[in-house]
């Protein structure tokens, strides 16, 4: 998976790319899409070193 940015006549996008067993997927992320993106990231990134996602001792 690689993140990929872009220019078209509209302006700059960015593309998730993807392949898989020789299988190609793009997923195109305008930039406000890209910006929720990120932050959604660093929200899970931040929740992983936090340790609100362990389970408990069993």
């Amino acid at each position: 998976m690689s993140f990929r940015i872009k220019r078209d006549r509209d302006g700059v996008f960015v593309v998730l790319a993807s392949n898989a067993a020789g299988n190609h997927q793009y997923y195109p992320f305008d930039t406000n899409e890209f910006e929720k993106f990120v932050e959604a990231a660093i929200e899970i990134r931040d929740a992983l070193h936090s340790g609100i996602n362990q389970k408990p001792p069993v």
